[in-house]
């Protein structure tokens, strides 16, 4: 599993947001994106993708704060 954690997420909107943004970046990706743990949790998240996906969720106007691998 591959976690990001969000910030400025705070409503259902950013929600989207970032769920629109990740998902034009990582076509066929699986995620689930969690408003009250302000985190994107990835099943998997190919090394070659992970770039982009942090680049469109700076696009969308939100900060990556950390990642981690439980």
């Amino acid at each position: 599993m591959h976690i990001l954690t969000i910030e400025g997420m705070s409503c259902e909107a950013c929600k989207r947001a970032i769920s629109n943004a990740i998902s034009n970046a990582a076509p066929g990706v699986a995620f689930e994106v969690d408003l009250i743990r302000k985190q994107v949790r990835f099943k998997s998240l190919p090394p070659d993708r992970q770039a982009d996906v942090r680049n469109a969720i700076r696009d969308a106007g939100y900060g990556v704060l950390e990642s981690a691998r439980p």
